[in-house]
Order: structure tokens, then sequence, then C-alpha cells
């Protein structure tokens, strides 16, 4: 364990280096390759993680010992935009937050591993391994202006180099083959099939200003607009469309749940739309009342 704590002593700063640029490489990944639509508040976190991937590296390069004074500041606002996105996303603390009021909602679930981890909260442990690392660092006063003779570190742009070389190796593959992270979700299948009907959930009548439309404001509206008919370069029109006006009830319900991918046949919005809209948390009996919502004339 001594030994363990003395190298996490010594290196915690190429931790660190390797969370940013891993964090980096993701965040790209899910956008460019993906195809998922970045956030408002997406968007802060990355303003406040790509500089960290820089700043390490440099300050590990010119073995800078103020490095953690450098990081701390930005990885700290950083881990508490994180927490308060997933926040966002997983409970109703801030229901009533104006966040992402334009764009893609700040709620959608692009991913949602195991149930819980989604890009928000690979963002919160990226923040929060460079937060620990520049804490250990700070406090055993690394990275040393100058290290003993014979130590592995007098030529840093070794370590600095091949972590930055090795976690770009990775995420290049991924970017040329453009396959998906392994996952715990469900994979969806290629649209129009639809292996299983979904349970018949009987809607309630929808009034204006009901249910349904309170659910569409809250889960639909950013990327499809107010009225449903759509936002250009987002979101498809709903309201009035064919797809809607041809399927049936559970149709639409099973092709909501599954998503629509962007190598889909039926995709004609050239975007990713999320399994269940981005918002698993929406039951069978919510998606309806938002469904017979846009069937109103």
């Amino acid at each position: 364990m001594e030994r363990i704590s003395l190298w996490l002593n010594r290196h915690s700063m190429y931790l660190a280096l390797l969370a940013a640029w891993t964090a980096l490489c993701g965040s790209l990944y899910f956008s460019e390759v993906r195809g998922y639509v970045p956030c408002v508040l997406c968007w802060y976190q990355r303003i406040l993680m790509y500089p960290l991937s820089a700043v390490i590296a440099v300050g590990l390069l010119r073995r800078d010992p103020h490095l953690p004074y450098y990081v701390l500041p930005l990885s700290l606002y950083g881990l508490g935009m994180s927490t308060y996105h997933y926040l966002l996303e997983k409970t109703d603390l801030f229901a009533g937050a104006a966040a992402c009021s334009q764009g893609v909602a700040c709620t959608t679930q692009w991913i949602n591993w195991f149930g819980f981890v989604t890009i928000p909260f690979l963002a919160l442990v990226a923040f929060l391994i460079v937060t620990l690392m520049s804490v250990i660092a700070l406090l055993q006063g690394e990275p040393a202006a100058e290290d003993g003779a014979g130590s592995s570190l007098r030529a840093p742009w070794l370590p600095v180099g091949g972590s930055i070389a090795a976690v770009l190796g990775i995420f290049a593959v991924l970017f040329l083959s453009g396959e998906p992270i392994a996952s715990a979700a469900v994979q969806p299948s290629p649209f129009p099939t639809l292996v299983l009907a979904p349970p018949q959930v009987e809607a309630e009548p929808v009034s204006e200003g009901g249910r349904g439309e309170q659910l569409y404001l809250q889960a639909c509206a950013a990327c499809h607009g107010v009225d449903g008919q759509g936002v250009a370069n987002l979101g498809n029109r709903l309201r009035g469309s064919d797809f809607l006006a041809a399927a049936t009830d559970a149709e639409v319900l099973a092709v909501t749940r599954q998503g629509r991918e962007l190598n889909d046949p039926a995709n004609t919005s050239g975007l990713v739309m999320p399994p269940s809209g981005g918002r698993p948390d929406l039951s069978d009996a919510d998606l309806l009342a938002i469904l017979q919502y846009l069937r109103q004339p």
C-alpha cells in the first residue's frame, strides 16, 4: 500500500491528464460520431474541460509546481456544473430551472447505462478525478520543479506524450469505425421492425393546457417546437406529420421507446433521437398522453 500511495503521489497529475483527455475525446465521440447534440449545459462543461487537457499537459511538460492551482478553479467549477446537470436529469430538485430553454433539453438522456450512467455523470466522474488528483498533487508538492537523479520523470514529454497518444489511439479506432461504446443499454433494432408491441395503456382525455401538453412542453418542445411544428436543424415536425397520421398508438409508442439512430432508414432529420426521447422516466401512459395531445387538430 505504501508503494501504491507513493506512486499515486508522484503521478497524480498524469492521471488527471488521462481523465481530461478521455473526457475531451469522449465528448467529441458522442457528438461527432454518435450524433448526440450537446445541450447548453454540455457546452458549459466542455468549455471547462477542454482547456484542462492543454493546461495539464503544458504544466507537466514544464514541471510547474503551481499546476494544481491552475487546474482546481476549472475542475471545481466543472464538478459543480456536471453535478447540477446530473441532478437536473435524474431528480426534481431543479424542476423550475430555466436552463436549456432553447435547443436540446438539458434533461435529455442520450445514454442511460445501467440506469444511472449518463453523459453528465461521465463528465462528473472526469471532473472529480481531475480535482482529487490535483488536491493530492497540491498536498505533495507535485509536479516538482526538479526530480532526483535517475528519476523516470526527468523527461516528462515521454509520459505526457504517451498518455495523450494512448487516448487518441483508442478513440481514433472508435471515430473511424463509428461503433458505439459497449453499454448495458438495449441496442435499438433497425426501423421499421417492431419486435414486440407495447402494452396497451389507456390514454387519458387531453384538453388544452392538460397533462399531455405539459409533458410535451417539458420533454419534447425543445427539439420539436412549442407548437409541434419542428425546429430547423434539430427536430422534425410532429403535429400533423404523415407518420403520426399513419401509425397506430402502439407503433408510435414502440418507435419512441426504441429511438432512431443516424443510420435508421426512417430518420429524415439527420440527427439521433434517443430512446424514449431522452426521457426514460416517462411512463407509457405519459408518452400516450403526449401523443394524444399531438393528435389534436
